[in-house]
């Protein structure tokens, strides 16, 4: 039987990768480095899967194992060498975390004369896989050489709806039906191969993870940003508002404007995405997506090629309307969570050195530019409706 080693036994690692792996005919081991998740996976062999679209419907994901990347580094690089697939779901911004080990484990493998591995990172991120490919180069553990003689590096996108879930008298976690997992047909070892069951091989990635990130991510994003500023707890508060679910949509609307004119997607699929993909999974019954989970990491989410400023600067190109994207940005700027490490230096940063350098360090968008203004002013729109009790409103 197959093996395939999984960095991240979190909601989508468990719930999205994991669940692919398992139907794909894969004994999988995850590397995580919470000890309770590791153990109980150690001791259990298995975990379940809630089907939200079958009224929690119990599958049981079983020929599994795992091992902590803390406590036994060592046995997370003697599965890597045992194993024909390794796949991650970390956070993009782990990556460079776990890129030392997987580049042992390379190693390892490497110095065992054993065939080419696929190494692919299944995150929330453009291009992912090249971003862990550097992060593994930058450790010195291996030359570029010896990266490309180790294994082929696929990028993917990827997109599904998880949660915790506790039904049944079980935990597990809570899935859609709808998902997606696309990948890069070209950087296979063999590119009419399928090594993951239920994926969709592409020939150009950049469109279709431009179109996931650019609507779906910048929607839920928007959707917890726009909440907080609102009074609102969860996603699902704030899609249920008519007034903030058009401002949602009308933002992603903009995206998909821009995705058209650059890939020449049909007006008529991309609206189609976005209600399938966003609107009908997002206000699924039961689901309670709090908005200080989804805003988490706001520097990442307001860089200038991630899911808010990304599109907007698209649509800048284009000379197309981003007046919702900047508002959804100008409520990111004002996110706070004192239990996320870059909300936290954001405020700060804004506090000492105010919100205009905060706008050109964050976002890059060049000072007395139109759209640095627009930004400007949606901000102090926005702050004026900040709640109280958030943060240091007044």
């Amino acid at each position: 039987m197959a093996t395939a080693v999984h960095f991240g036994a979190g909601k989508i690692g468990l719930g999205f990768i994991g669940d692919l792996l398992h139907q794909s005919g894969y004994h999988i081991v995850f590397a995580d480095v919470v000890e309770k998740t590791v153990a109980q996976l150690r001791k259990e062999k298995q975990y379940r899967l809630f089907l939200i679209d079958h009224d929690y419907q119990e599958r049981i994901i079983d020929n599994v194992d795992a091992v902590s990347s803390i406590q036994d580094p060592d046995g997370v690089v003697e599965a890597m060498t045992h194993a024909d697939i390794v796949t991650t779901s970390v956070m993009a911004s782990n990556l460079p975390k776990v890129a030392p080990l997987i580049a042992k484990g390379l190693k390892a493998r490497l110095e065992k004369h054993l065939p080419k591995m696929t190494v692919m990172a299944c995150e929330n991120a453009i291009m992912g896989t090249d971003i862990l490919k550097k992060a593994m180069l930058d450790t010195g553990v291996m030359t570029s050489e010896q990266l490309e003689q180790a294994a082929v590096y696929p990028n993917t996108a990827v997109d599904r709806v998880v949660f915790d879930g506790h039904h049944h008298g079980q935990e597990g976690i809570e899935v859609g039906d709808a998902y997606e997992l696309a990948i890069e047909r070209g950087k296979l070892l063999d590119p009419n191969s399928e090594p993951i069951k239920g994926a969709e091989y592409v020939d150009n990635l950049e469109m279709y993870l431009q179109r996931k990130i650019y609507i779906i991510n910048c929607g839920h994003a928007i959707s917890a940003y726009l909440g907080q500023v609102h009074g609102y707890h969860t996603v699902q508060e704030v899609l249920h508002n008519e007034r903030l679910l058009h401002q949602v949509k009308a933002a992603m609307a903009e995206s998909a404007a821009a995705l058209e004119a650059k890939y020449h997607f049909s007006k008529q699929s991309l609206q189609d995405y976005i209600e399938t993909m966003f609107v009908k999974r997002m206000t699924t019954p039961g689901l309670s997506d709090p908005v200080t989970r989804v805003g988490r990491e706001p520097i990442r989410k307001l860089s200038p090629n991630d899911r808010i400023i990304g599109p907007a600067n698209e649509c800048e190109s284009f000379g197309l309307d981003n007046q919702y994207l900047l508002r959804g940005a100008a409520c990111a700027l004002l996110f706070h969570n004192p239990d996320d490490k870059q909300a936290v230096k954001m405020q700060q940063f804004i506090q000492t050195h105010g919100i205009e350098k905060a706008i050109a360090q964050y976002t890059k968008i060049q000072p007395n530019s139109a759209m640095f203004e627009k930004l400007l002013k949606a901000y102090w729109e926005a702050k004026a409706k900040l709640p109280a009790n958030v943060g240091n409103a007044k």
